[in-house]
C-alpha cells in the first residue's frame, strides 16, 4: 500500500529536483535567513519556526503559513524567476523549508560571509535541522500518507506493520532515506557550527513547559533572536492557550496536526506514537527487526550528540517508554474533559508559582481541593 501511496508523490519530486538544480544556480540566502530542513512532517513545528522567525510571535495565527515558505514547492509552482521576485519583497527576516540534503539544497551554499555594512543585518543565514527518535519521525511519516491532505489528495491507511517493513526494505524514500538524511546533516552542523544546528522535536513536545521553554531559549539564541529568554516565555505560553476554532487556525495548511483537533497540544503526542510503533515493530519479521536495529546503530557515532542520543534511546525498545500515565498530557481542554487530567494542589492552594500556561499541571476549574497531610503523617512518609 506505501508504495503505491509513495507514486502520488512521483511526478511532483521530479520536477522539485529540476527547481532545486536551477534554484543554486540564481538563489542565495541573505543575512537574517532561516530555512528548516526536515524529513519528518511536523506541521505544528514549523508554525513555532515561522512565528519566531518572522516577528508575529502567535502559532495560533490564522494564514501563517500562507507564504510559499517550501523552497522546491513555490519556485516549481510559480515559475523560479516569479517565486523569486515574490521572496524579494517579504521584509524582515525571512523563513524557508527544504526537505533536501545539504549536497542538494535549493540556494547557493555554503553562505558568504556577512559584511557589517550589509543592509539586512548582521546574523548570518541559519539552517534548524528537526531531527527526532526514528520511532516518532516514522509514525508522523505513516500518518501523513494514510490520511488526506493537501499533500496527499488521495491517501490510502496502511497497517504500520507494513510501513515499517517498507521503510526497512527501501521502497518507501520519496525525499530520501530518513537516517541518512539526519546523519548528512550532522556532518554538515559540525562543518558550518553558525549556521547549522541539530534540535530534537520531542524536546518542543515535553509535556512540562518549563522544559519546552528552555528548548525554545536554545532555538531563539542560535537564531540570534533579541531577548531570547523573553520571547520564549512569550511563545511557550501561547501554545498552550488554543482558539476556540482551531479548524480555522489550520484551514490554509497544507498538512493539519491531529492531537489538536481533537483536543490535545499543538505539537503532536511522542509517548503514544512511540507505543504504537514498537507494537507494530513487534509484529514484524525478525529480518525487518534485525535490519532496523542497523538503521538505529548508524547514528550511535554521529557527530551529533543529539542524534546518538536519539538512536540510543531508540535502540532500547519498550523499555525506553514510559508509562501511559506519563507519556500524556496532564492538562488540556481534552484530558480536563475527560477527567484523566493531574490537578495542581499548589494552585488550590493558591501558591503555585507558575501560571496556567507554564505550570505542567491542569489549573483549570472544576477540582476539588486537596487537604494538605499532617505534620505526623509527613514524617512518616520521610
Amino acid at each position: 500500500m506505501a508504495m503505491i501511496n509513495a507514486k502520488v508523490f512521483e511526478g511532483r519530486l521530479s520536477m522539485y529536483q529540476q527547481t532545486t538544480a536551477h534554484l543554486q544556480s540564481c538563489f542565495a540566502l541573505r543575512p537574517g535567513d532561516v530555512v528548516l530542513a526536515r524529513l519528518f512532517p511536523i506541521i505544528s513545528l514549523q508554525r513555532m519556526l515561522v512565528s519566531l522567525v518572522e516577528g508575529g510571535l502567535n502559532p495560533w495565527q490564522p494564514g501563517l503559513l500562507n507564504k510559499p515558505h517550501y523552497l522546491e514547492a513555490g519556485a516549481s509552482n510559480r515559475g523560479v524567476n516569479n517565486y523569486l521576485s515574490e521572496v524579494e519583497t517579504w521584509t524582515g527576516r525571512r523563513c524557508f523549508k527544504t526537505h533536501n540534503f545539504p549536497k542538494m539544497l535549493p540556494f547557493a551554499w555554503p553562505p558568504e560571509p556577512v559584511c557589517a555594512e550589509n543592509v539586512f543585518g548582521k546574523v548570518p543565514p541559519k539552517i534548524v535541522v528537526f531531527v527526532a527518535d526514528p520511532r516518532y519521525a516514522l509514525a508522523l511519516m505513516k500518518e501523513v500518507f494514510s490520511t488526506k491532505s493537501f499533500v496527499n489528495p488521495m491517501p490510502m491507511p496502511c497497517d504500520m506493520t507494513d510501513f515499517i517493513e517498507a521503510i526497512v526494505d527501501q521502497q518507501l524514500q520519496v525525499f530520501g532515506d530518513y537516517f541518512d538524511h539526519a546523519l548528512a546533516w550532522a556532518d554538515e552542523a559540525l562543518e558550518h557550527p553558525a549556521n547549522v544546528r541539530l534540535f530534537s522535536a520531542e524536546r518542543f513536545a515535553s509535556h512540562n513547559p518549563r522544559d519546552v521553554c528552555q528548548a525554545v531559549v536554545e532555538l531563539a539564541e542560535f537564531l540570534e533572536v533579541p531577548k531570547a529568554s523573553e520571547v520564549a516565555l512569550h511563545l511557550v505560553s501561547l501554545l498552550s492557550q488554543s482558539p476556540p476554532d482551531v479548524h480555522a487556525v489550520f484551514q490554509g495548511d497544507s498538512l493539519i496536526p491531529l492531537d489538536v483537533m481533537h483536543g490535545g497540544p499543538m505539537i503532536e503526542l511522542v509517548g503514544p506514537r512511540l507505543q504504537a510503533f514498537q507494537d507494530a515493530l513487534f509484529q514484524a519479521s525478525n529480518p525487518v527487526q534485525c535490519t532496523f536495529r542497523r538503521m538505529l546503530a548508524s547514528w550511535f557515532d554521529a557527530p551529533s550528540l543529539c542524534l546518538a542520543t536519539l538512536g540510543e534511546s531508540a535502540a532500547k525498545g519498550v523499555a525506553s517508554l514510559l508509562p501511559i500515565t506519563c507519556s500524556r498530557p496532564w492538562k488540556g481542554k481534552a484530558v480536563h474533559r475527560e477527567g484523566t487530567c493531574r490537578k495542581c494542589v499548589f494552585h488550590l492552594r493558591g501558591i503555585c508559582r507558575n501560571s496556567a500556561e507554564m505550570c505542567a499541571y491542569c489549573h483549570s476549574d472544576g477540582h476539588a481541593p486537596t487537604k494538605r497531610a499532617s505534620r505526623k503523617k509527613r514524617a512518616q512518609r520521610k
